[in-house]
């Protein structure tokens, strides 16, 4: 009873402390907006390139050249992804492209198709914008993929003439009839490929707006700065040796400590609860409708917050070095956890630090449930936040000192 009236009136005085409030409830609501708005094309189920400009400079204006340009960077399909302009000036093009106009530019230079049809070997140059290394990676791969099918044709159409020339079957004088067809044979495959792609699409779990992930993510992050409060409390009030007078009185040193960890406990949740049913008010968030895993996940969440509270209470020895520990471990952590930057832009080894630490656990379990997984997919999540809780518990109850 009487941990209870401690957990009570620090619940009372944070209620009462409106720069705290702002900070807990208003400011994620702040960030998700921001957030979810900037990325939403990140997060979409069919992302987009936004259509870009290119540039030609065309020497050649042979076949195979129109073969590049008309037929495949001006195709249908190839439109819906940039704008082809036509240039005569190399300097010109290359000067757009360093300016950021244009993504990347191609030169085809002078008798490109009269070599290439003679079966000698020639090349294209290709410029592109390092600030647009997407988009002039694209280009890049179109235009490596023609280079490629023209070789392959020139191979097709010489190979057989040598073949055939060097073991008699036809005379040398006779290969300048057979080479006409066979280049408009060669021709006619770089167009059609052989090799068709067909796609299917197969039943996907529910992808995740900006909006959702963000909710998730920030609600996590600012757990754990509400239980700096807790932290900084306990501080206080070792520092003006509040502790030491309630010590002092039948209170016992463990009704003490639970009551400030159940306060902490109890700040968490109400402060999860409130972030969950205003996103679900104002932003439409679902949080994927199993309300007992989300409970579930978002109170394995606020004791594993808590534990740290006291774990940093107990390791400090003012507030502003637990203000200074606090930013470091929670910052960190959110960045590395994915409450800042998404986890599925992160290479394969920040994934793997990234298990270390409570969001990533948190928002693992969150996101897939708000996916609309099956409850079980929140037992891994949920115990080793149970057990971040017991670590930074264990040390934090161990070290820490009334005094």
């Amino acid at each position: 009873m009487k941990a209870l009236n401690i957990a009570l009136k620090d619940l009372k005085i944070l209620l009462r402390d409106k720069r705290a409030l702002l900070i807990l409830i208003a400011m994620p609501f702040i960030i998700i907006s921001i957030l979810g708005l900037a990325l939403s094309d990140t997060f979409s189920p069919n992302p987009s390139i936004s259509v870009f400009d290119i540039a030609v400079v065309d020497h050649d204006g042979g076949k195979v050249a129109k073969l590049l340009v008309d037929d495949t960077l001006k195709s249908k399909d190839l439109k819906k992804l940039f704008r082809v302009k036509d240039m005569k000036n190399d300097g010109e093009a290359k000067e757009s492209v360093s300016q950021g106009d244009l993504a990347a530019a191609i030169i085809i230079p002078k008798d490109f198709s009269s070599q290439l049809l003679n079966g000698k070997s020639s090349s294209l140059q290709m410029y592109g914008d390092p600030g647009e290394a997407i988009r002039a990676g694209i280009v890049q791969s179109i235009t490596t993929s023609f280079a490629r099918r023209v070789s392959a044709v020139s191979i097709a159409v010489q190979t057989p003439i040598k073949i055939l020339t060097g073991e008699g079957v036809i005379p040398f004088q006779e290969v300048g009839v057979l080479v006409p067809s066979l280049t408009a044979k060669g021709q006619q495959i770089a167009k059609d490929p052989q090799i068709k792609i067909e796609t299917k699409k197969s039943k996907a779990e529910k992808s995740l707006s900006a909006i959702e992930y963000y909710s998730a993510g920030m609600a996590v992050m600012f757990i754990l700065f509400g239980a700096m409060f807790g932290a900084f409390s306990l501080l206080e009030e070792r520092r003006n040796l509040t502790l030491l007078r309630l010590i002092s009185t039948p209170t016992g040193r463990i009704s003490i400590l639970s009551g400030k960890l159940m306060g902490i406990f109890l700040i968490g949740a109400m402060q999860f609860a409130a972030l969950i049913i205003a996103t679900r008010v104002i932003f439409r968030v679902t949080w994927g409708g199993q309300w007992l895993a989300v409970a579930a996940l978002a109170l394995a969440t606020v004791l594993a917050a808590t534990g740290m509270a006291i774990f940093i209470a107990s390791v400090a020895k003012t507030n502003r070095s637990a203000a200074a520990i606090s930013q470091i471990m929670i910052q960190g952590m959110a960045a590395l956890g994915g409450s800042m930057i998404p986890l599925m832009v992160f290479p394969n080894w920040m994934k793997t630090l990234s298990k270390f630490t409570i969001n990533y656990w948190a928002l693992d379990g969150f996101t897939q449930v708000m996916q609309g997984k099956d409850i079980h997919v929140i037992v891994v999540p949920c115990m080793i936040l149970l057990g971040f809780a017991c670590f930074f518990m264990t040390i934090g109850v161990w070290r820490f000192s009334y005094e």
